[in-house]
């Protein structure tokens, strides 16, 4: 039960900030197809080096997994109270600049929610509860499709920063 519980909030979470940040993104780059492009490839991308740095964090994962989350959600909180003005200030500069300052503003987010799943893989591996995988990748798929839906529900009712915002409880359910 807790391994789908945590690959839910996982699936749920990732999307729910990445739908979030694209449409703030429009903000800055006034384009909403740029600001698609360039949030899910920074998303992917820095995720993946998230991913790639966490091997070196498995044999500490019980200690740097409680703080990976709580870092997450600090920056998620920060993004949802500080984000719009941020890229209000960023839509003045150039273009190119604005695409490197977008660039670096998913970089913290993305890198640390790359952590998660590739340290929760190799931590059910380590169990021998191979098993377990099929229902890891399935559960966070279904919930990764569900989330947008549910993050247009929350957005149209609350607000893109809400949305963000509520992807806080979401990690840090899976961080418990």
């Amino acid at each position: 039960f807790r391994t789908i519980v945590y690959f839910a909030c996982l699936g749920a979470g990732y999307i729910m900030v990445e739908v979030g940040l694209i449409s703030d993104f429009v903000l800055a780059l006034s384009n909403a197809t740029v600001s698609a492009s360039v949030l899910i490839t920074g998303m992917l991308v820095f995720s993946g080096l998230g991913a790639f740095v966490s091997e070196r964090y498995l044999d500490r994962a019980r200690t740097v997994m409680p703080k990976i989350f709580v870092a997450i959600s600090a920056l998620l909180i920060g993004y949802g109270l500080f984000l719009d003005r941020v890229l209000d200030l960023i839509g003045t500069l150039p273009y190119a600049l604005r695409l490197i300052c977008c660039f670096a503003l998913i970089f913290p987010p993305a890198f640390l929610m790359g952590f998660p799943m590739p340290i929760a893989m190799s931590t059910l591996a380590r169990l021998g509860k191979d098993h377990m995988f099929l229902w890891a990748w399935g559960i966070n798929g279904c919930f990764s499709v569900l989330a947008p839906v549910l993050s247009v529900a929350i957005s149209m009712t609350w607000g893109m920063n809400a949305l963000l915002l509520t992807a806080i409880p979401v990690y840090l359910a899976a961080g418990l």
